[in-house]
């Protein structure tokens, strides 16, 4: 399964506080590791009484202070059900390398946390097993967010106007309603726009990018026709240039990338589509461990990477290099004319960079682009054009921001991106 797990129910509300990296690159390394932030200690109440024994994991708490753990594996509440801080991140989902013995290591969707799910082989569990046999919150699980580390928000209610809905629905005003969707075409959409023929719309024509509700990080197959001329391909514009098996993304990305996609048509007339290369296999696993041979570091290409062709000034837009005049067909770490097998080694180059820069705005729309890696001869260029896009106010401040957020060169370990850009997003 993936190394991360959604949120699986909807917390229900309580009077106490309900809560809340396509070739052999062997570069595309990212590290995503998120600091957890410390607070005081609050005063003691003398008329509090003697602090809680700490429980095993599994069982049910309110509070981190209520949960067993260690220096290296601190308790902690999540969504009602003691579990354990993993020690480091997760190498993958379910290695128990982070963990003591008796749990095995995810993430959790809506947190940057790595935490320790204990097995119910292991531990008595006050929530529910799943299908992995690890112990989950329930519907009826919570906890206090100021004591405990995972509790979120609560459920969907006037005074909690952004909280939880159960899947396929959204917290609008404090009501959930339906999600716009093929089965509810008169459906629920983010302000600004609407539901058309059962998928969000904004006035411009070009499909919505949010994404509401906890099936946003499930993986899909991404939407889209293999045929770059196919009638299907020139009206997304884009196609798929990898393998089907390796063509699965987080379902909030395909709306992003069906986005932009549609952003950079509307602004550039006759673009042809864009080639979408290595996303992830369908189990959440990097392209090519299906077959024991990982096409990427198999900490990348989770549901969370893209690699993407430049734009290009033939308008083939397809996984080619592109130093030069655009003619080496060599593979990776074997020298052409134009490029050493690892970089571009001229500034010369074919891409389109008016629909380039503007392509790396669109998909920066969002707030949870990490990086975008390219080649290192590319970085000078991509300021200049970002900033004209910005100086003409085709683009807002964020989106320049962050489409600037770049990595290149040999030393951030950002070869074999002279032929495709490598695009990582952060889990919301």
């Amino acid at each position: 399964m993936m190394w991360f797990r959604g949120l699986l129910v909807a917390v229900c509300a309580m009077a106490m506080a309900c809560g809340d990296d396509g070739s052999t690159d062997g570069t595309d390394a990212l590290g995503d590791d998120a600091s957890v932030p410390t607070t005081d200690a609050a005063p003691v109440d003398v008329d509090a009484g003697p602090p809680p024994t700490p429980q095993p994991p599994g069982s049910l708490c309110t509070c981190d202070a209520e949960c067993e753990g260690d220096d290296a594996h601190p308790g902690i509440c999540v969504y009602g059900i003691c579990m354990q801080r993993a020690s480091a991140a997760c190498t993958e989902g379910g290695s128990s390398a982070e963990c003591n013995a008796g749990s095995r290591c995810w993430g959790l969707s809506g947190s940057e946390e790595s935490v320790c799910w204990p097995d119910c082989d292991s531990f008595s569990c006050d929530g529910s097993c799943d299908d992995d046999g690890s112990c989950v919150f329930t519907e009826t699980s919570s906890c206090d967010p100021v004591c405990g580390s995972i509790c979120g928000v609560g459920a969907c209610a006037p005074e909690e106007p952004t909280g939880t809905c159960p899947d396929g629905e959204t917290c609008v005003g404090g009501t959930c309603e339906g999600v716009c969707s093929p089965s509810a075409p008169d459906g629920s959409c983010p302000e600004g726009s609407t539901c058309t023929d059962g998928e969000c719309v904004f006035e411009s024509g070009c499909p919505d990018w949010r994404c509401s509700g906890s099936h946003c990080t499930e993986l899909i197959p991404m939407p889209g026709s293999y045929a770059r001329t196919s009638p299907e391909a020139i009206a997304d514009g884009y196609y798929i240039a990898t393998l089907e098996r390796y063509s699965y993304l987080r379902r909030d990305l395909t709306m992003l990338v069906r986005h932009a996609a549609c952003e950079v048509a509307r602004r550039y007339p006759g673009t042809n589509p864009i080639g979408l290369a290595d996303l992830a296999q369908a189990d959440g696993m990097t392209p090519g461990v299906d077959a024991d041979n990982p096409r990427h570091p198999t900490s990348t290409h989770r549901g969370s990477d893209l690699d993407i062709a430049y734009y290009q000034t033939d308008g083939s837009n397809n996984p080619q290099i592109i130093c030069g005049d655009g003619s080496d067909d060599n593979g990776n770490g074997i020298a052409g004319t134009h490029n050493d097998g690892y970089f571009c080694t001229t500034e010369d180059n074919i891409i389109d960079w008016p629909r380039q820069a503007y392509w790396f705005a669109k998909l920066a729309t969002t707030p949870l682009v990490r990086v975008f890696g390219i080649d290192e001869t590319l970085a000078d260029d991509f300021q200049r054009e970002l900033d004209a896009l910005l100086d003409d106010g085709a683009i807002t401040s964020d989106e320049h921001a962050r489409a600037l957020r770049l990595g290149w060169g040999n030393d951030g370990g950002w070869a074999f991106h002279h032929h495709h850009t490598h695009n990582s997003f952060s889990l919301p």
